[in-house]
C-alpha cells in the first residue's frame, strides 16, 4: 500500500500566466489525491492569493531574491525541507531551480529534487550547464517532448528528463456564462455571428496575426485578449491599411467567456513550450492556427485539428485564416477533433497521476 507523499512545490514567479496555472491545478490536485503537500511563494503573488484559503495545501511565505547563489536563502529551503520530511521538492522556476540544488549540494538536503522546464532551453550555458542540471537533481520533467529534446541536446541524460504534458481541468471548460458572454458581445458590439479571429496571450508576435489579414474580409474582427492597446501595432495597422476592427481587451481574469466570441483561434508566438492557450481553445471546440515550434505539434495535428505554420510565415497564416473562414464543414471537423483530442491526452488528471508517477519513481519504498 503506497503512502501519501510529503511534497514540496515553489517558484519565485506565481503571478499572471500559464505556468501559474499549470503549478495550480499541480498542487491543488496533488492534495486532493491525498499528498501533503507546501508551497512555498511570495506572499504578494497570485499563487499565494489562490491558496490562501485551502483546505489542504500549507503555504510558506518565502522571498526567493534575484540571486541563484544567494547561499542563506537556499540553506533555508533545506531547513524547510528538513522541518518538514519533504520526499520531492518540486521547482519550478530559474531563481528557485538554482537555489534548491545548492540546499541539496551545499546543505545536504535529504529530499529528492524534480525541476520542472516549461520552455526549450535558450541560455548560453551549454552542455556544461545541462550536465549540472542532471548532476543537481534526481529528474527534470519536461512539459513536451519538445522540451525534453532541447534539454537532451543540452546535455542531460535521455533518461533523466520525464515528459508530462500540461493538462487542464476540462469540466471548467464545459459550461460557459451565457450571460457573461452577452455582456461582452454586447459591450464591445459584437453581435452573434460576427467572425472573429483572436489571440489570447501576451505579446507573443501579434504583428505577424495582422500582416496576414491583410486581404482578409473586411467585417472580420480581430481581438487581441491579453494586451492593452499597443502603439507599435496601431502603427501597422496603419501602414498596411488595414479596413479590419482591432480590438484589444488587455487582461482579462476568466478569459474563458471571451473564446466564446472566437471563431478561429491563433497563436503567433515563436517559443512555446505547451500552450495551455492552445489547450483552453481545444476544450472550447475552437479550430486552432499555431506555430510549429515548440509542444505546438503535439497538441495540434496540421490539417486534422488545426494548421501549423513556420515562424515568420504570414502567407501561410493568411492561407489558413481564408481557408478556415471560408469553410464551415471544416471548421466543424476541425472543432470536433480539437474537443475529443483535448479530453482523451491532456486533463489535468493525467497530468496529476503522470507527476505523481514520476515522484514515487525515486521514492521506491514509498
Amino acid at each position: 500500500m503506497s503512502r501519501p507523499l510529503r511534497i514540496l512545490q515553489m517558484t519565485h514567479q506565481g503571478d499572471f500566466g500559464g505556468s501559474t496555472n499549470s503549478i495550480t491545478y499541480l498542487t491543488g490536485g496533488l492534495a486532493d489525491r491525498g499528498h501533503e503537500v507546501y508551497l512555498a511563494v511570495r506572499e504578494e503573488s497570485l499563487l499565494w492569493e489562490r491558496f490562501q484559503n485551502h483546505a489542504r495545501v500549507k503555504l510558506i511565505p518565502f522571498q526567493f531574491g534575484r540571486s541563484p547563489l544567494d547561499v542563506r536563502r537556499s540553506r533555508a529551503i533545506r531547513d524547510i525541507a528538513e522541518e518538514r520530511s519533504i520526499d520531492i521538492l518540486n521547482a519550478h522556476a530559474s531563481v528557485d531551480r538554482h537555489l534548491s540544488i545548492q540546499a541539496r549540494r551545499i546543505f545536504r538536503g535529504r529530499f529528492r529534487l524534480v525541476h520542472t522546464r516549461r520552455n526549450v532551453p535558450l541560455s548560453s550555458g551549454g552542455k556544461l550547464q545541462g550536465r549540472y542540471y542532471a548532476a543537481g537533481t534526481d529528474r527534470i520533467i519536461a512539459v513536451s517532448q519538445a522540451v525534453a529534446d532541447g534539454m537532451i541536446a543540452g546535455g542531460v541524460p535521455e533518461d533523466h528528463v520525464s515528459v508530462v504534458h500540461n493538462g487542464i481541468p476540462l469540466e471548467r471548460y464545459e459550461h460557459v456564462d451565457a450571460a457573461k458572454v452577452g455582456a461582452i458581445r454586447e459591450r464591445l458590439e459584437l453581435p452573434e455571428g460576427t467572425r472573429v479571429v483572436g489571440v489570447v496571450a501576451r505579446k507573443k508576435s501579434q504583428e505577424e496575426l495582422m500582416r496576414a489579414m491583410v486581404g482578409i474580409p473586411d467585417n472580420v474582427v480581430l481581438l487581441f485578449l491579453g494586451i492593452d492597446h499597443d502603439e507599435e501595432l496601431e502603427r501597422l495597422r496603419k501602414e498596411l491599411a488595414l479596413p479590419h476592427r482591432v480590438i484589444y481587451a488587455g487582461f482579462q481574469m476568466d478569459v474563458l467567456p471571451w473564446y466564446e466570441l472566437l471563431t478561429v483561434y491563433v497563436l503567433p508566438s515563436i517559443i512555446e513550450g505547451f500552450s495551455l492557450s492552445i489547450l483552453e481553445a481545444m476544450a472550447r471546440s475552437l479550430p486552432v492556427v499555431c506555430t510549429n515550434a515548440g509542444g505546438n505539434p503535439e497538441a495540434i495535428e496540421d490539417g486534422e485539428n488545426g494548421f501549423l505554420f513556420e515562424p515568420g510565415d504570414v502567407p501561410r497564416i493568411h492561407t489558413a485564416l481564408e481557408t478556415l473562414l471560408g469553410d464551415e464543414p471544416l471548421r466543424l471537423r476541425f472543432k470536433k477533433n480539437n474537443a475529443e483530442k483535448v479530453r482523451a491526452r491532456f486533463s489535468v488528471e493525467n497530468t496529476i497521476r503522470n507527476a505523481e508517477a514520476v515522484y514515487r519513481s525515486l521514492l521506491p519504498d514509498a
